[in-house]
């Protein structure tokens, strides 16, 4: 738009030229365009009927052409492109960057310098500024702010970036438009005059009302001669579907479906483009047809009396002027943000007569659709927010539309981001432009009024009531966006105060004092007594609405406290407020007597008469009275004399009551009130909410003590508790006697004429036996008692000790937080980011945490999956308070325990004395006599005494913990009064009353003291330190010294003496018990003496114990060698096994023909693409794969895992048909959140609930028979056969086969011929010998004597050979197909590949650290593998595979695969287990024999022909050191002399492969060195040995070398050792290859013309470059803020460019994808309806199924596994205090932490994701599942 167009059309050249005549004239109006608009707009931009409405474009070239163009030429006055350039050359760079942040955006906040959380900058101004350095928090726009970048207001510091620096280091002093022709000037405001009122007009447009006269299609347009065309669309109209935020996609999509009768994929295009652009043309015809599907549409949703779509019907034209007043604002705003210049002037055009654009937008935003909103929203921050002034102006006319504008918000259903109201936080949050509304528009009283307006329809006996069900809940969830508004015009308190600014804050604050009067005392709760509560009220909407007022109080307090003047008017109408409270139950009293004390008490019930926790008035008062002192105030003072100012115990009884009511709840006296009692306490705690409620009325109650006579303070508390009776001396007794007289008073009538001696004998009966019932009452009302007292012991103690708020106690702010800290870490050592949420947040939700925490805690940095974590340090022991007001009983006693048992590891006392306690502030000084005075004193005597009393009840050890706390206190705090040479407080003085010292040492070793001796112990010395002190009392400290030193030797006497005691006690109980024990013995061995004397007999016939594993190592030969002629064959191992499900235990092979208990392990077979060298090639026809080779580049292969657990087969099935019957009887929707899927046959171990999918089945060893039989006979010489001859016979093989026709066979059937047949035909060309020899390699009794397998077992070795079919191919089941087998082992081969590079990967040695599942699941498998010839329907499948196999290999051709498109071990394999059956009537099995050993060469030939092919493109320099590359002047020792020439050899011998291979394969001749050709042999070559190691080691179970198992992975010892153990050539690779057969194998295979197109074409690189790698995830960036900076912008692929919602990256092979988003769902399988999302789809071909994915923008890791399983896992990102962040909730910086992402790695590379998954699901089984197939 903003371009120069060189070729103008002539029609535009002329426009443009008779507007610019009557521009000339003073003729141009707004008119002139519009009329030009009326006609070309519906020309270009109404659509046509019948058009497929999800495909509507519009020829935008003619647009710019015909619309555009013009308007730039007449703004401009000539060329556009030239303007701009003027234009912007007035500009300096900007100082202000101001970019609009949209959905998904990242944005930074500095912790530093940020003068709110609000103030963020976008990633290009965060990556070129200081604060990058800082402590910042990353987050996601949820769209709507911009970048403060540059904004003075918005930080304490570095205001600027790299980038906008330049403009202000280059501030212009002039004012643009200064130097702008004023003839531009004029144009430009004509243009813009011109298309905004035209936008307002046409975006607001509503169906029924007409649109402006002057754009409308006029009758004489219908003539032929004018344009009829225009006319005709006057007919035309399109039924237009609005976006809310009711009704669901999927009722849309249901809804649309029906309507316009599309397909289920269209209504989803149609309901996604809906969602995000807020509205849709759903189909365009005429107004008939357009109506009826209107009708059809609202009808449909509104069932149910639910809110039906918004649908309207409308004209195209009318349709056409929309879009084009859309593109007419996105123009606009590309114009404002290339220049200041344009911008003042849009800002001059708005703010005329008063805004009256402004508020006409404002007024109408609810009536737009979503993205017309969020244009002028946009256009409002670029045109306005950038400027100071014309931001001033605008946040006047914003406040002054305020209360219309959330009204309109109330009544629409979108949401708070796209609506006008959103733009509230732009300008609040800037304290000049705040402190300007306040005193200036009275905004603070506005946003009040609003909300009050609301509040006024929920009062109920003028409290609000709010109801959770009611109808209009949700606007009143919606108007509680003001409170969000208020917390930001308060965010900064102003530095020098107005009149106007007072009177303005104190007309909101007195609004404010009205709706707080509201909330005091709303949702009171009475005691429930007989039944319980019938339902549970509601709650959770009052504390929802404290949440958000707990935000803007303390700021409102900090306003006020900040002016001495607002302060004091503050107060006095705070006071009046409460004084309009204040009830006729305030003012009853009643006369209560304690000691000599008489105090008029108000009377009221707690547990009979309504409480309510909700007291925000009261609470108000406390934080207000703290800044009183600043001025000198209190009060008392003169200034708040207000008539019914309420009295210290008015102010402090609704928090008191509260207190008390808490205090039964524990007691249980109020346990029949339900669970939302129990809540409400608990957020009354929690660390939300205390702040403005428990910290306040533990304020309010200290101010009270401090206004009120000590003795009469606790008289009040006592009352209130009711407790008055308890604290008389006599109480028990009495107690006692009115239980009596009430039991008896029911029988004195009945007894009147009895003796009074009988009535004596009656009562004592009574007494003793008593009522049942009765005595059960005054038990829990005892109880009730005992617990009461403990409470309000625990409530003084908190009122005299907890000092830690700044104005309580001498502290500041950081010594606050250390002590919650040093609290919490008392508990346990914790995380950070569990320390820092259990902290309390201030106004800008910071914790203050980092300040304090390293001088009070270490960090212990994470290791392994333990998060790093906080510890105290020990310096900070001795401030752990027990009675820490902010502790849950949960809290206190785990901490209690993690003391004592610190302590007693220590060796100190196990007890945990009351700290020392900072001192009070001046005004709160008066508390302290409470530790002093005589009714505290009296508490203290009168339960010290009754502890005594062992007959006492209405004691407990928990009272006097508490009370021997508050001498303490007492005592911490007379030390310090004689520190400070204060006479004021003496309480051992006054204790001298009660003889306090004496009731306590007579305490010591009393039973009751027992638990707390230590406590009592610390007690009596602190105690007689405190004495000590006086100069007065030497003669006095000398005796307490005495006592002191007595004391601690009784109670260490005591001590002593209980422990031994209790010790002889244990030792009399062990020797009984050993007594009887050997009595039990005796008698058992008389009665089964023959079964000793047998067992005796059995032991010593049996004197030689089998070897265990460990005892067979030690006897091993110094060379183990698995197959050859050289195998060293060991007696397998008779292991036993217990069946997890009955418990019996069973060895494999013990049972005779079918009476054999077959046993199986639990088995996973997965699809897998794990090992892919190649992720463009997939398994996309599995009916018609053929598995004979795994291919090359591992593109697909069947993975078998298995958890390891045995079962017996028949326990097996019967578990499974359970499983299945209890998941078939329950409906099909509860199903989709399993953690299994019995559809594919899942289940879940019965022991450790792993993922399963079948059975796989224990067979016996496969070389029992060869040990056997080596054992018997000794060994005779048996003809041999070279390898040479062998390949002859094979070739023999393959001369004399047939094929034969099956058409139920994909790959054709090859029948080989007879064994005596090819030995005919080999004896001609060979000896007798050698063809006798290559019969014995297939007759022999060692590999055809197979162990007899019972037939069950058979039949569950069927089944599993089917579901590796049926798992590993993804197909439909098929027991006759003669894939099975070749399944069965492409999946052992497959697995074996798998664990191999799990190892390397881990850089271990081969059979270093297997688990004991990989080790029984390889072993397992491979035996398994062997015996899959017994177990298949037709022995043919067997036959035709491996004479196919052998075609292959042997003889290649144009049908086979080329030597560089199969793998070799796979061939090695399948070869090994179906040669040896290849003959027809002859069952064999791999033992390890000759022809392994020959099989092994060619394989391991073909895999170094496949190297030497592939090398030129190799990198020949590798981690591995090369051999024989001596540096000059070196000599190689002489002890290697003779493995340097066997390297030189073996070099040389490479050299000259190489060089044949490339000539038979056509390809030019290279120079190589040939040590490094040697090294990079070497190395390719070992994870094929490797991978032949495993696989011989589990079959033939030869033990393996040290070597193999060593910790330490050394490549070239494993290298020769794998040579060592196969029984090749030692020292050199030559002599295994040196055969010339073999090379004539090499020419075979080079020979191939695929070969040259393969090694040559620019395709084969994922082949060549593949042989060693170990496939790995996906780099991520070390910084998280470079990745969400990278994909910020992705489009979503299905909306032609929107930025992704939910951007997902698959880790695999990191392509990006739009998750979790109709938009990008595909229907999968196709022609099955069902929808899946983006990661489901990508899964399935990109992993089989399989995924693992990073959401971006949560900073998830996201597990999928088939379609409906999935969970969320750790990410790899971590803070720096090694904790994870998903969602990015706390904003910590992230880094990519290599030791996470490496066990992410080993997950997915071990194939265990979809055991991750099940073991997560079952977790979480109560969790709302998620609907995991549409992320």
């Amino acid at each position: 738009m903003l371009f120069d167009h060189d070729i103008m059309d002539p029609t535009v050249a002329e426009l443009v030229e008779r507007w610019s005549s009557l521009y000339k004239e003073g003729r141009f109006s707004a008119l002139n365009v519009r009329e030009y608009w009326r006609v070309k707009v519906p020309e270009i931009y109404s659509p046509q009927p019948n058009w497929n409405c999800l495909r509507i474009t519009f020829d935008e070239e003619l647009a710019q052409k015909m619309l555009f163009d013009p308007l730039e030429r007449f703004m401009c006055g000539g060329d556009p492109s030239q303007v701009y350039q003027m234009v912007r050359q007035l500009d300096t760079p900007p100082s202000l960057c101001g970019r609009v942040f949209k959905n998904g955006d990242p944005t930074y906040g500095c912790r530093d310098c940020g003068m709110d959380p609000t103030c963020v900058l976008c990633a290009d101004c965060f990556k070129n500024s200081a604060h990058s350095k800082h402590r910042y928090k990353i987050s996601t726009s949820s769209g709507g702010g911009y970048c403060d970048c540059g904004d003075r207001e918005a930080w304490k510091s570095d205001v600027f970036c790299d980038i906008h620096i330049k403009g202000q280091m280059a501030e212009q002093s002039k004012n643009p438009l200064e130097m702008i022709p004023p003839d531009l000037i004029e144009r430009i405001h004509l243009i813009f005059d011109c298309i905004l009122p035209y936008a307002k007009e046409l975006l607001t447009y509503e169906e029924g009302f007409s649109i402006p006269k002057d754009l409308e299609i006029r009758e004489q347009d219908r003539e032929p001669t004018n344009l009829s065309s225009l006319y005709d669309s006057k007919d035309t109209f399109v039924t237009m579907l609005y976006n809310d935020e009711t009704h669901t996609y999927d009722q849309v999509i249901n809804t649309l479906e029906r309507a316009i009768d599309c397909s289920q994929k269209d209504a989803v295009a149609f309901a996604t483009s809906i969602d995000r652009e807020g509205r849709c043309i759903v189909r365009c015809s005429s107004f008939q047809q357009c109506s009826q599907t209107k009708n059809v549409m609202e009808k449909q949703t509104s069932r149910g009396s639910g809110r039906p779509l918004r649908v309207q019907v409308m004209p195209t034209y009318v349709i056409a002027h929309q879009i084009f007043a859309s593109r007419l604002l996105t123009w606009l705003h590309n114009i404002l943000e290339s220049a200041q210049a344009f911008r003042l002037i849009f800002s001059e055009i708005v703010n005329r007569d008063g805004g009256s654009i402004v508020e006409n937008i404002i007024w109408t935003d609810t009536k737009m659709w979503k993205t017309a909103r969020v244009q002028w929203h946009r256009l409002f921050i670029s045109g306005m927010l950038m400027d100071q002034e014309s931001k001033k102006m605008f946040a006047r006319t914003f406040t002054k539309n305020y209360s219309r504008m959330m009204k309109d918000f109330i009544l629409d259903d979108h949401d708070h981001a796209v609506s006008v109201a959103s733009l509230g936080v732009q300008l609040f949050t800037m304290p000049t432009i705040a402190h300007m509304l306040v005193a200036e528009e009275d905004v603070l009283a506005r946003l009040l009024n609003t909300f009050l307006s609301e509040c006024d329809k929920k009062l109920k006996d003028n409290k609000l009531a709010l109801e959770q069900r009611s109808s209009n809940t949700l606007s009143f969830r919606r108007i509680q966006y003001i409170l969000y508004d208020l917390k930001y015009l308060l965010g900064v308190k102003p530095e020098v105060w107005t009149r106007e600014l007072r009177c303005g804050f104190l007309h909101g604050y007195n609004l404010l004092l009205r709706l707080l009067s509201m909330m005091q005392g709303m949702d009171p709760m009475v005691r429930q007594v007989g039944t319980h509560m019938e339902y549970e009220p509601e709650w959770e909407s009052a504390f929802n609405l404290h949440i958000k007022l707990a935000a803007v109080i303390p700021l409102v307090i900090e306003w006020a406290a900040s002016d001495r003047i607002v302060l004091i008017k503050a107060y006095r109408l705070l006071m009046k407020s409460l004084a309009e409270l204040c009830t006729e139950d305030m003012k009853r009293r009643y006369v209560r007597e304690l000691l000599d004390y008489s105090v008029s008490c108000i009377e009221y019930d707690v547990s009979s008469a309504p409480v309510s926790i909700h007291l925000p008035l009261s609470r108000l008062v406390a934080g207000l009275t703290l800044h009183l002192d600043k001025y000198g105030l209190n009060y008392n003072s003169p200034e708040f004399l207000v008539k019914g100012k309420p009295s210290p115990e008015e102010l402090m009884e609704p928090v008191l009551r509260t207190q008390v009511m808490i205090a039964q709840v524990h007691a249980g006296m109020w346990r029949r009130n339900g669970f939302s009692l129990i809540n409400q306490i608990y957020f009354y705690h929690n660390v939300r909410c205390r702040q403005e409620m428990l910290d306040r009325d533990v304020m309010l109650l200290q101010i009270a003590a401090t206004l009120i006579d000590s003795n009469e303070f606790l008289v009040h508390l006592l009352n209130r508790f009711n407790l008055i009776s308890w604290a008389q001396e006599d109480y028990e007794m009495q107690y006692l006697r009115d239980d009596v007289e009430d039991g008896l008073e029911g029988k004195a009538h009945a007894t009147s004429a009895t003796p009074h001696r009988a009535f004596r004998v009656f009562k004592q009966v009574h007494l003793v036996l008593g009522n049942s019932s009765k005595l059960g009452n005054d038990e829990d009302n005892m109880r009730q008692t005992v617990v009461l007292v403990e409470e309000y012991l625990q409530l003084v103690m908190t009122i005299v000790s907890e000092r830690y708020t700044p104005g309580i106690g001498q502290i500041g702010e950081e010594e606050r937080i250390k002590k919650e800290i040093i609290q919490l870490l008392s508990i346990e050592p914790m995380p950070h980011s569990v320390l820092n949420k259990a902290l309390p947040e201030g106004t800008n939700h910071e914790t203050g945490m980092e300040k304090v925490i390293d001088s009070v805690a270490d960090f212990k940095k994470s290791s392994g999956a333990t998060k790093g974590f906080y510890e105290l340090k020990k310096s900070y022991y001795s401030h752990y308070n027990l009675f820490f007001y902010h502790y849950t009983r949960e809290e206190q006693s785990k901490s209690e325990v993690a003391q004592r048992a610190r302590k007693k590891t220590a060796g100190e006392e196990e007890c945990c004395p009351p700290p020392v306690p900072p001192a009070f502030t001046v005004p709160f000084t008066m508390i302290v006599n409470i530790l002093q005075c005589d009714v505290f004193l009296h508490i203290l005597k009168t339960v010290l005494k009754r502890m005594m009393d062992l007959k006492s009840q209405s004691v407990s050890e928990s009272q006097l913990q508490k009370v021997l706390h508050l001498v303490g206190y007492a005592l911490h705090e007379e030390e310090r009064y004689y520190h400070n040479n204060d006479p004021y407080f003496h309480f051992t003085r006054r204790a001298q009353k009660i003889s306090l010292l004496g009731l306590l040492e007579g305490l010591v070793g009393h039973p009751r003291t027992t638990t707390h001796k230590d406590l009592l112990a610390w007690t009596i010395r602190k105690y007689h330190s405190v004495l000590s002190l006086s100069a007065s009392s030497s003669k006095e400290a000398q005796t307490s010294e005495a006592v002191m030193a007595s004391t601690s030797t009784s109670v260490a006497a005591s001590a002593s003496s209980e422990k031994k005691r209790r010790s002889d006690i244990a030792a009399q109980r062990k020797a009984r018990i050993m007594m009887k024990m050997a009595s039990m013995q005796q008698n058992f061995i008389k009665t089964n003496e023959t079964l000793f004397q047998e067992t005796s007999s059995t032991e010593q016939t049996n004197d030689v114990v089998e070897p265990t594993p460990m005892d067979l190592t030690e006897q091993l030969p110094e060379d183990m060698i698995a197959i050859g002629p050289r195998q060293t064959l060991v007696q397998p191992q008779e292991v036993s096994h217990t069946c997890i499900l009955c418990h019996q235990e069973d060895q494999v092979g013990r049972g005779e023909g079918s009476t054999g208990r077959a046993m199986v392990l639990g088995a996973l077979v997965q699809r897998s693409t794990v090992l892919s060298r190649n992720r463009s090639r997939r398994l996309d026809q599995p009916d018609n794969h053929d598995p004979l080779l795994l291919p090359a580049d591992l593109y697909w292969g069947a993975h078998t895992s298995s958890c390891g657990h045995t079962m017996h087969a028949h326990c097996w099935q019967e578990y499974f048909d359970d499983v299945v019957k209890k998941e078939r009887r329950k409906p099909y929707r509860f199903r989709q959140n399993l953690s299994f899927d019995i559809d594919k046959s899942e289940y879940l171990c019965p022991l450790c609930e792993a993922l399963c999918n079948t059975a796989l089945p224990l067979l016996p060893s496969v070389t029992t028979t060869a040990v056997n039989l080596r054992n018997q006979d000794p060994p005779s010489a048996t003809p041999t056969i070279s390898l040479t001859d062998w390949i002859k016979g094979l070739q023999t093989i393959l001369k004399h086969k047939e094929e034969e026709e099956d058409t139920n066979c994909v790959e054709g059937t090859w029948t080989p011929p007879s064994l005596p047949s090819v030995v005919m035909d080999l004896m001609s060309i060979t000896s007798p010998e050698t063809a006798e020899a290559f019969t014995n390699l297939f007759s022999n009794l060692a590999a055809t004597t197979i162990p007899a397998i019972p037939s069950y077992t058979m039949n569950m070795m069927s089944n599993f050979a089917h579901a590796v079919y049926v798992h590993g191919l993804g197909v439909h089941p098929n027991l006759s197909s003669r894939r099975i087998p070749l399944m069965v082992w492409a999946s052992a081969a497959y697995t074996i590949l798998t664990l191999e590079e799990t190892q390397r990967n881990a850089n271990r040695a081969l059979l270093t650290s297997l688990s004991s599942r990989q080790r029984d699941c390889l072993s397992a498998l491979i035996r398994f593998a062997a015996y899959v010839p017994q177990c298949v329907k037709k022995k043919q499948a067997i036959e035709s595979a491996s004479v196919r196999l052998l075609s292959v290999i042997l003889e290649g051709g144009e049908t086979a695969p080329c030597i560089l498109e199969w793998d070799s071990f796979s061939a090695l394999v399948t070869l090994s287990l179906s040669l040896p059956s290849i003959f027809p009537k002859i069952l064999g099995m791999a033992v390890g024999s000759m022809q392994d050993l020959y099989l092994l060469q060619v394989c391991f030939l073909a895999h170094l022909v496949q190297l030497l092919l592939t090398y030129e493109k190799q990198n020949p320099v590798s981690e591995m050191e090369v051999e024989g590359e001596e540096e000059e002047g070196e000599e190689a020792p002489k002890d290697s002399a003779e493995e340097s020439g066997a390297a030189t050899g073996d070099a040389e011998w490479l050299v000259s492969m190489l060089d044949h291979c490339r000539r038979m394969a056509s390809l030019p001749p290279i120079a190589v060195q040939p040590q490094r050709l040697l090294a990079y042999i070497k190395e390719n070559c070992l994870p094929f040995l490797r991978c032949c190691g495993l696989f011989f080691h589990f079959l033939t179970e030869v033990p393996a070398p040290e070597e193999l198992q060593s910790s330490v992975f050394v490549w070239e010892s494993e290298f020769y050792c794998l040579l060592r153990y196969l029984g090749l050539s030692i020292n050199q690779l030559r002599p295994t290859f040196d055969d010339p057969a073999l090379l004539e194998l090499v020419s075979r295979w080079c020979s191939d013309s695929r070969v040259r197109t393969l090694v040559t074409s620019a395709g084969s690189e994922s082949c060549v470059n593949s042989w060693t790698r170990i496939n790995q995830l996906v780099s991520l960036p070390h910084d998280y803020s470079e990745l969400i900076n990278t994909v910020s912008q992705f489009p979503c692929p299905a909306s032609s460019g929107d930025d992704s919602r939910t951007p997902t990256m698959c880790l695999v092979c990191g392509k990006m994808l739009c998750s979790q988003s109709y938009c990008c769902q595909t229907e999968f399988p196709e022609g099955s309806r069902v929808m899946v999302g983006a990661c489901t789809y990508h899964a399935h071909y990109c992993g089989a199924g399989t995924g693992i994915f990073l959401r971006v923008r949560e900073c998830k890791i996201l597990l999928l596994s088939g379609r409906i399983k999935g969970c969320f896992v750790s990410p790899p990102y971590l803070d720096e205090y090694g904790e994870t962040d998903q969602g990015l909730k706390r904003g910590n910086p992230l880094h990519l932490d290599a030791t996470q992402y490496s066990r992410l790695h080993a997950m997915w590379l071990s194939h265990s994701i979809p055991d991750i998954i099940a073991h997560t699901v079952e977790s979480n089984s109560g969790v709302v599942p998620t609907e995991w197939q549409h992320l």
